[in-house]
């Protein structure tokens, strides 16, 4: 698999931890963030293959980092308990995945962004 470097934004140290812990084990390379802040410093100081952050976050708006790494290039996810509370014009800017989620899912969705899946099955059919 090819190096991805991926900023991971989650105020939930446990559920930072673990998400963080499912990417390693699938060979990414994750930096880690608790605040809109924190994420916003990571992302000037470092270009990122995929960018994955909650949206609320405890001083702002996770929408705010998922866009500010879009307009660098990188992918972007988003994940909430509160899906159903997002406005639907902001809907398609982003993946969302809805709060709580299977490790397994989250990576899944992490390489679908990545365009793994379909490098994978190509070269299996080859």
């Amino acid at each position: 698999m090819a190096e991805a470097r991926i900023l991971l934004v989650e105020d939930d140290a446990y559920v930072l931890a673990l998400l963080s812990l499912a990417l390693l084990a699938a060979e990414y390379v994750v930096d880690t963030a608790g605040t809109v802040a924190e994420g916003m410093a990571r992302l000037a100081g470092m270009s990122y293959s995929l960018v994955a952050t909650d949206w609320r976050l405890p001083d702002g708006d996770g929408m705010e980092i998922a866009d500010h790494a879009a307009n660098r290039g990188a992918k972007t996810i988003i994940f909430t308990g509160y899906v159903f509370h997002i406005p639907a014009e902001i809907t398609t800017r982003h993946e969302w995945l809805m709060k709580p989620m299977q490790h397994s899912d989250f990576v899944s969705a992490v390489r679908r962004r990545l365009g793994e899946a379909t490098a994978r099955a190509a070269a299996i059919s080859n």
